[in-house]
C-alpha cells in the first residue's frame, strides 16, 4: 500500500506528504476492501491543502470500517479525513450518483 501510494505521489497523481501516506497505509491495514480511493482536493497536484477524502469499497459495517479508519489515522496524522464507505455491490441511488460525480484515483 505505502509503494502504491508513493509511486502515485512520484507520478504527481495525489498530493499527499510523507506522513499522511504513512498514515493512511496504517489506518488500511487488515481492512477487508473490494478498492479504496482517494477523491477531492487531494487528487489535484496544482491545488494546496484540503482534506483528505477516502472512499472504500467495502461489504463490512460502514460505520465501524470508517470509525476504524479515521481513528487509526488520526493516530498517526492530525490532518483532516472524511470516509465514505459504500457497498461495492448494492449502492444505494444516491450513492451511485455521488460516485458518478467524482474523480477518483485508485489507491488499492
Amino acid at each position: 500500500m505505502a509503494g502504491r501510494l508513493a509511486d502515485l505521489r512520484r507520478r504527481g497523481r495525489i498530493r499527499l506528504d510523507d506522513i499522511e501516506a504513512d498514515a493512511i497505509a496504517a489506518a488500511l491495514d487488515g481492512i477487508e476492501a473490494a478498492g479504496v480511493d482517494l477523491f477531492g482536493s487531494r487528487t489535484d497536484p496544482g491545488g494546496r491543502g484540503g482534506d483528505i477524502d477516502l472512499l472504500i469499497l467495502t461489504t463490512a459495517a460502514p460505520l465501524e470500517v470508517a470509525r476504524q479508519v479515521g481513528c487509526r489515522f488520526f493516530a498517526r496524522c492530525e490532518e483532516r479525513l472524511d470516509v465514505v464507505v459504500v457497498h461495492p455491490e448494492r449502492p444505494t441511488p444516491a450513492q451511485r450518483a455521488f460516485l458518478e460525480t467524482l474523480d477518483r484515483v485508485p489507491i488499492v
